[in-house]
């Protein structure tokens, strides 16, 4: 496995590790749930060095990558960003991004094991068009700051600028000569911002971090409370909850799609199965009636038939149960619709919710 740059100094930390997509990443550094109520009530920190990031530089980068994704590229401002998802042919999902628009280039954030496959892409539709797609992934890497106290730590590095406020809005500030993208990322329940830093760098600001923001609560927290969370409001994950096998409108995830931008790869699929109704599936979410989750990939049934499988699933601290996003036929889409679940050991019920969790669970009482 490959090991992000801050392997030792987590070490030293004492956090539990694991494989996610190749890379060895601190899955814990407490348990689980005191890492929840980090994220929840004070702030915690992430190393997100794993992530890939491409760059696009050129005149028509904007004009070229908004032919190739399904968000509104080409009218992002200076400080701007969107999500998006590059789709084939067929409307099947590639990819998602997070898109920044900086002064002079785009950068696209991608799951790690995208890169290889999204970067080959870019560059074989870049025909006339002065654009050039640059792997970033081993010069540049992203620490994430999420929690209610997040805005009081970036401002310990920089208290002379306004923090960008909605979502995918970034800027550059510097400390100690040191150059820092911060961009607002909302990955938690109260959301946070991300910081993309030299990787030269990362360990200086890491320690940084954690010592300035110790005022605030500030404490490193792993992978599986981020998992945790990101469930929790409703954010599919590519890999494992889409990947090229799903179009957009099975995911359900409207926010990454523009109605109004014109053409783009897979456009027409999205636009036929938007007005003509024809998704017969939908990631929706399941709370379950006992804390056991599910396996991915366990079946669903409404009586005794067979109407859709589970893409994730984890006990949820805050709602005293488990949770799972699942792939559902249209008979199972209404909110209270009461499903069940074949696991390893049993049957389990549960109940057909929106994907936002924590506005759902009021369904259950």
């Amino acid at each position: 496995m490959k090991q992000t740059s801050l392997y030792k100094i987590q070490s030293t930390l004492k956090a539990e590790f694991g494989n996610f997509q190749g890379w060895k990443v601190p899955l814990r550094f407490f348990s689980l749930e005191k890492e929840d109520l980090i994220l929840k009530n004070k702030v915690g920190l992430l190393d997100l060095s794993y992530l890939g990031i491409i760059q696009l530089r050129g005149k028509d980068r904007s004009r070229f990558l908004h032919g190739m994704v399904t968000n509104d590229i080409k009218n992002l401002e200076v400080g701007q960003g969107c999500y998006a998802l590059m789709l084939n042919p067929q409307g099947k999902i590639l990819s998602d991004m997070r898109v920044l628009c900086l002064e002079e280039a785009l950068l696209l954030i991608l799951e790690p094991n995208l890169i290889e496959k999204i970067l080959p892409l870019l560059r074989k539709y870049i025909i006339s068009e002065q654009v050039e797609a640059t792997d970033l992934s081993s010069e540049m890497g992203t620490l994430s700051i999420q929690g209610p106290n997040a805005k009081k730590v970036i401002h310990s590095l920089n208290n002379k600028s306004d923090l960008p406020i909605s979502p995918f809005e970034n800027f550059y500030f510097s400390y100690k000569e040191i150059k820092i993208h911060c961009a607002r990322i909302n990955r938690t329940i109260y959301g946070g911002y991300d910081l993309i830093i030299n990787h030269k760098d990362f360990g200086y600001i890491w320690n940084t971090l954690l010592e300035n923001g110790s005022k605030f609560g500030l404490q490193p927290v792993g992978l599986e409370a981020l998992d945790l969370q990101r469930l929790e409001i409703g954010t599919p994950l590519y890999g494992i909850d889409m990947d090229e096998n799903r179009i957009p409108l099975e995911v359900d995830i409207g926010e990454a799609i523009s109605y109004t931008k014109g053409c783009y790869i897979g456009q027409e699929v999205v636009a036929r199965a938007t007005y003509l109704g024809s998704v017969n599936r939908k990631l929706i979410g399941l709370l379950f009636s006992t804390k056991i989750p599910a396996q991915k990939g366990d079946k669903v049934f409404i009586a005794d038939k067979e109407v859709g499988w589970i893409s994730s699933s984890l006990y949820s601290p805050n709602l005293k149960r488990a949770i799972a996003f699942a792939f559902i036929r249209k008979e199972g889409w209404n909110p209270g619709t009461k499903v069940k679940v074949s696991t390893q050991s049993e049957m389990q019920e549960a109940i057909a919710t929106k994907r936002t969790f924590l506005d759902s669970v009021k369904i259950m009482k």
